[in-house]
């Protein structure tokens, strides 16, 4: 934190050279081109010879965007929370670039890093909802422009991993942005850094550190993608936006060695492995689902729990041989931090690999002993999820929305397996009972505006919980076990659960539609009613 604030403080008086290939100042726009319809003209106006990078002094001063001023003080305490607290988790931006000289290369990004820092703002609690509506006009308005540049990118890949917090996943735009955001990078060249000039119609050259920013970019997209299509998205348990075995992905830049750029490398090769099981587990043709067939899943799991761990075994290694060990020197607690991130990380893509179990019919060897492994799996994810939000990463305040969408799914995991009849003789159920307390106590923590998802999917789980019959969700035999959504990756649990949920009270017979506001409104009523956690406000609209 020292080294950060004498940085900071210096970057005020010194004079800065902006080195990425975006950072270059533009001259004014010629008001009749900013005038003229798209493709109404073949003027080559973005083909003229790229000027110098000029080097220029970046003054520090107040900002305003919408109805939001910050002052210079506010600005520098919101990009200090950002880099201590959020950039673990994904740690592609520079962080010796002061905030300041990312406004003056790209509005969009200096406000993409201001909107999360403000999430836990407390000095400032209603910043984040000002934020909300100008952030998001900002962007539609800077996507309208092209050409697109470096630090538009940064900012898709920031509003993609921390959204503005929404009631609706039905109503969430992020992953559309996710998509857009891999096109512009791959419209740039970003896959391809070390022939950026083959995109372009002036001469580019790349210094190494241009070279490496756009690498770390690149990397960054396409962690945010594959997450996403894993997670909530692995929230929609959609498919990922872009496919993970570009070759430029397997070689690092020299440049990096620092312990977040290695944390970045580490976190893209465990999505790349998710993406592997993904395509490896779903790519029948002949399945309506794309599941392979009972005796090559059982084969697959097999040969992937053995490269997951290999992967895991490495990890461990490079945590030895590259100083990731556990330090209380205060200039090694990024190390601390970016290895605890793996970990995490790592436990996720085991739970992604795990919950395909649940596709598995229950009459094929050996169903009984992976549903049991894949429960202590997600417990194991859970009791490590509470063990970092207790040290100084804070998991629950700062995670990325994706971390929240597979602790969601080893909630559910939980509940459903210990809810079922056969299980629940097989299992410590007291235990499972005070996990899932923790998981929901956990996903309050994780919400950072009143009616948002997290808050809301609490409420449903608590709902559950709280059943007489804890045979709802999951029945009575091991049969019962199995999904019926299954369309959804490794989050066709959590839909499944939600589709139990609303048919419980969907056989009350009361004539509401399941989908209206009214009959979900009933549901979030009731769940709370019947468990003993704070609540929120009234459902606005469906999950």
């Amino acid at each position: 934190m020292l080294i950060y604030l004498v940085l900071l403080a210096e970057a005020r008086v010194s004079e800065v050279a902006l080195s990425s290939v975006s950072g270059a100042s533009r001259p004014s726009p010629d008001p009749r081109e900013s005038s003229r319809l798209p493709g109404l003209t073949t003027q080559p106006v973005i083909d003229q010879p790229q000027e110098p990078r000029k080097s220029i002094i970046t003054i520090p001063r107040a900002r305003k965007l919408g109805n939001v001023e910050l002052t210079v003080e506010e600005i520098d305490e919101l990009y200090l929370i950002y880099i201590l607290h959020y950039h673990p988790y994904l740690p592609f931006l520079d962080s010796a670039t002061s905030l300041h000289e990312y406004y003056e290369s790209c509005e969009l990004l200096f406000w993409s890093v201001i909107a999360v820092a403000a999430r836990r703002l407390q000095s400032h609690p209603t910043l984040l909802a000002k934020l909300a509506r100008s952030v998001t006009d900002l962007l539609w308005k800077t996507l309208r422009s092209i050409p697109y540049s470096l630090r538009v990118v940064q900012s898709l890949v920031i509003i993609c991993t921390w959204p503005f917090p929404t009631s609706s996943s039905t109503a969430d735009p992020t992953y559309m942005l996710a998509g857009m955001m891999v096109q512009m990078g791959t419209q740039m060249g970003l896959h391809r850094a070390l022939n950026a000039e083959d995109f372009v119609k002036v001469p580019l050259h790349l210094s190494v550190y241009e070279y490496s920013e756009w690498v770390k970019t690149w990397e960054a997209c396409n962690i945010v993608a594959q997450s996403l299509s894993h997670s909530v998205s692995v929230g929609c348990g959609l498919p990922a936006t872009i496919q993970m075995h570009d070759w430029s992905l397997t070689v690092a830049p020299e440049s990096m060695s620092s312990p977040h750029d290695i944390s970045l490398r580490w976190h893209l090769r465990i999505e790349q492995f998710r993406y592997r099981v993904s395509q490896a587990l779903t790519s029948n043709a002949l399945d309506p689902a794309g599941f392979m067939s009972a005796r090559e899943r059982l084969s697959l799991y097999k040969l992937l729990n053995a490269s997951l761990v290999d992967l895991e075994r490495e990890a461990i290694n490079m945590t030895r041989n590259n100083g990731f060990a556990p330090s209380q020197d205060s200039q090694l607690l990024d190390a601390n931090d970016s290895a605890a991130v793996t970990r995490y990380y790592l436990a996720a893509a085991r739970l992604h690999l795990h919950s395909f179990y649940l596709f598995d019919d229950s009459s094929v060897d050996g169903y009984a002993d992976r549903i049991i492994v894949l429960y202590h799996t997600a417990y194991s994810l859970i009791e490590q999820c509470l063990e970092m939000d207790n040290q100084e990463i804070g998991l629950f305040h700062y995670c990325p929305f994706f971390c929240y969408q597979v602790f969601v799914s080893a909630a559910f995991i939980i509940l459903k397996v210990m809810m079922n009849g056969y299980f629940e003789k097989l299992l410590d159920v007291e235990a499972g009972k005070r996990l899932l307390d923790a998981a929901i106590s956990s996903l309050r923590k994780m919400s950072v505006a009143n009616n948002d998802l997290p808050g809301r999917l609490s409420d449903v789980i608590g709902f559950f919980c709280s059943l007489p019959d804890p045979r709802v969700i999951s029945g009575e035999s091991i049969d019962d076990l199995r999904l019926r959504v299954r369309n959804r990756l490794s989050m066709s649990i959590v839909y499944d659960s939600l589709w139990e949920w609303r048919k419980h009270f969907q056989s009350d017979g009361d004539g509401h539609n399941e989908g209206s506001e009214e009959t979900q409104d009933k549901l979030m009523t009731v769940g709370r009613k019947l468990h003993s956690f704070p609540t929120n406000a009234e459902r606005t609209a469906a999950i």
